[in-house]
């Protein structure tokens, strides 16, 4: 859905369009708390069609209402985004202890996004004008464009594929699952303070190489720990949760800073989210494949290497590019 958020930003006001995103991601997430295949796989549907359209809109409105506090605003997006799902990791498994299983585990999120609705509501009622901008943004011919869609893409594929076997992988070396699902959990919150600084930073600057330069050197060292001492993995999390953090806050500034306007703005975000996660949605798997295939991690950790590296040439046009386009 993240591709059509530019044009309904276009066509409805987006405090309206936030609002009914959320109680869609709170009807959805109800949903897949109620039982069996269908209410799972169509509320699964519906709360992240909801999720991507705001995760879409949201910077043009940033961009829209303010010029001065964007880097403020951003930065509590994408802490509010890292912070969502450090949550989530750290209370999934307590709350389906608590509540006898799964079903009011999935549910119990239905209220945050209920609260989120209630917050948009008055916002809703008093916005009448949509996002002004010039329709048809030759995004898809835009280098700076394609440059923030790759960061997206590569930073989540890094993101999504560590999440996915960081536990696994100290798991094999020997630590319990709940340590290591402790230290998942500490990753992503060490993400939350680069998902706040990174856009205030970048905002300061009329380029954000050296943003971007110590956002793939932290990152790699985390993994490269992991990878040669994880005996001391616990260490290893900060650095690999700021350069991963870091990254997330960097592509989610970028379109605020390079679009000329809210609706580019829009249009970047969308596709940088819709080209991003495609890319994003072959890195666990591909990970996966090459523990089947090699039968030990370093090679996987090796594959979360050049994903983290491969960023820095991804992102250069993007960084280097002072003015918006």
């Amino acid at each position: 859905l993240a591709p059509l958020g530019p044009r309904i930003a276009r066509r409805y006001p987006v405090e309206r369009v936030i609002a009914l995103a959320l109680l869609c991601t709170a009807i959805g997430t109800a949903l897949r708390g109620l039982g069996g295949i269908a209410p799972l796989y169509f509320g699964t549907l519906l709360a992240g069609a909801a999720i991507a359209l705001t995760q879409v809109v949201t910077p043009a409105w940033v961009r829209a209402k303010t010029s001065q506090g964007a880097g403020v605003l951003t930065g509590l997006f994408s802490t509010a985004l890292v912070a969502g799902a450090t949550i989530a990791t750290f209370t999934a498994i307590p709350f389906e202890e608590a509540f006898g299983g799964w079903e009011p585990s999935l549910a119990i999120w239905a209220l945050p996004a209920l609260a989120g609705f209630a917050v948009w509501v008055p916002y809703a009622l008093r916005a009448r004008e949509p996002v002004q901008a010039t329709v048809g943004h030759p995004l898809w011919r835009n280098g700076v464009a394609w440059s923030i869609a790759l960061l997206m893409g590569l930073q989540s594929m890094a993101f999504f594929s560590t999440i996915s076997w960081l536990p696994e992988i100290l798991v094999d070396d020997g630590m319990s699952e709940g340590y290591a699902g402790f230290l998942a959990g500490v990753t992503q919150l060490v993400q939350m303070v680069p998902a706040f600084a990174i856009p205030l930073l970048a905002a300061r600057r009329s380029t954000q190489l050296d943003l971007l330069l110590w956002i793939v050197v932290t990152a790699l060292i985390g993994l490269l720990g992991v990878m040669f001492a994880p005996g001391l993995s616990l260490l290893w999390m900060v650095p690999l949760g700021i350069g991963q953090g870091g990254a997330l806050g960097l592509a989610l500034m970028l379109p605020v800073l390079r679009g000329h306007d809210p609706g580019q703005v829009a249009g970047m975000t969308a596709m940088a989210m819709g080209v991003g996660y495609l890319i994003a949605a072959a890195g666990p798997a591909l990970v996966g494949a090459v523990h089947d295939i090699s039968g030990e991690w370093n090679w996987p950790l090796t594959v979360l290497l050049a994903m983290t590296v491969v960023q820095l040439p991804a992102a250069l046009h993007a960084v280097m590019k002072g003015k918006p386009t």
